[in-house]
């Protein structure tokens, strides 16, 4: 989980490229979760930016929200992978390994 502001173009239905700000909510090596402020096309292209790394996929799924927005699930292109080597989102909190011990683990 995070929450980092990014730089987003995608192409519309009439295909022309359009530029929005959206805030990266997660991210794995093979896609991300975006809150944006307009609905994007599935299966359309799209690419964003964050810490000097462009990632390019496609539109996955958008939903709506009645308090979030337009929640959009982006599926990275093969030769797009995120990493940790990358860069780590601001405000990240991994969600990997066990984050408490259970109760019969602790006595």
């Amino acid at each position: 989980l995070c929450s980092e502001l990014v730089n987003v173009l995608y192409q519309d239905p009439s295909l022309i490229l359009n530029q929005i700000v959206a805030n990266l909510e997660e991210i794995s090596s093979t896609g991300a979760t975006l809150f944006v402020e307009e609905p994007l096309e599935p299966a359309s292209p799209v690419s964003f930016h964050a810490k000097g790394h462009d990632l390019n996929g496609f539109v996955e799924s958008c939903d709506f929200h009645d308090i979030l927005g337009w929640i959009v699930e982006i599926e990275f292109d093969a030769c797009s992978q995120w990493s940790l080597q990358m860069f780590i989102p601001d405000h990240s909190v991994p969600t990997f390994g066990p984050v408490y011990a259970s109760v019969s683990e602790a006595a």
